[in-house]
């Protein structure tokens, strides 16, 4: 999984913890790869390409994974096969990944910590919204373990790594895409089903029809097409038309830099997100109770 059906793992959270803002729990959910974009600038973390319809490796990824050789980090029955030399994720853009510190349960975990401590401090937050906080970032990782490598365990991607390898399903990113919008709007109605307009003033009501349209169009126009669209057609483009750049390896810097920024604009859609939670509230008997709680 890649993009916004990780908000499955925080639009059911902020169901069953009404007081916890969604737009927190979103971002702790997509945290991993945000996380993610900063270490592999920093060199922490490591990601590149191996297209499919190139006969050998880019020089950039046989050095790299020549370095995970040398390290013990090499996974003989999945980062090779008799034909290539490759078998990682092929279903989308073929990639070799080493990302087991935002990847890894334990790495968010870590993470999610150091926000509720914050947030109880400043907020003096509940049990069950430090809770949901926590649920909701290291969900990323256990999804993650369904399509790609994702970890128990922080710094070694030969040790408790788990992937069910959906995307070494050949052809796989129509169906994944499919699966990403429909998890993200089930669990988007699920959230939303508790919620009313704060009040029936037209305004409130023609603000929150804008920014659920808002919300929608930047989540599908913008995040999901910027991964399963944009991305494998500018690898293409580059080792079609300038195989010697090394595109989305770690010769190629400033393509790290854009998909770092890349990851990190997918953000801007919580913000009509935040909009809609402002305008409306929790709905039933006990509304005004939650709402008593920081």
């Amino acid at each position: 999984m890649a993009v916004i059906g990780h908000w499955i793992g925080a639009f059911p959270l902020s169901y069953l913890v009404p007081h916890a803002s969604v737009t927190l729990l979103c971002k702790m959910a997509m945290l991993s790869d945000m996380i993610a974009g900063l270490l592999v600038l920093l060199k922490i973390e490591f990601a590149t390409t191996f297209p499919w319809y190139l006969s050998t490796p880019p020089p950039a990824t046989k050095q790299l994974l020549s370095d995970w050789k040398s390290k013990g980090q090499w996974l003989p029955k999945v980062d090779e096969s008799a034909a290539q030399g490759f078998k990682g994720f092929p279903g989308l853009f073929p990639f070799y990944l080493d990302i087991t510190y935002s990847h890894s349960v334990e790495g968010m975990a870590i993470a999610s910590i150091l926000v509720v401590f914050f947030m109880r401090l400043r907020y003096r937050i509940s049990l069950g919204y430090a809770t949901a906080i926590f649920v909701a970032a290291i969900s990323h990782p256990v999804l993650d373990m369904f399509f790609h490598d994702a970890y128990l365990l922080a710094g070694n991607r030969a040790v408790t790594r788990i992937s069910f390898n959906f995307w070494q399903i050949a052809y796989i990113g129509p169906i994944s895409f499919l699966l990403e919008c429909g998890l993200a709007y089930a669990g988007y109605r699920i959230w939303w089903s508790t919620r009313v307009p704060i009040s029936d003033d037209p305004d409130v009501v023609s603000k929150i029809s804008k920014y659920t349209k808002m919300f929608w169009s930047l989540a599908l126009s913008h995040n999901m097409t910027s991964f399963y669209v944009a991305s494998p057609l500018l690898i293409w483009a580059m080792y079609r038309f300038a195989p010697s750049v090394e595109f989305g390896t770690p010769a190629c810097y400033w393509a790290w830099i854009l998909f770092a920024l890349t990851m990190w604009s997918w953000a801007f859609a919580l913000y009509p997100l935040h909009k809609l939670e402002g305008l409306t509230r929790f709905k039933g008997a006990v509304a005004d109770e939650y709402h008593k709680i920081p």
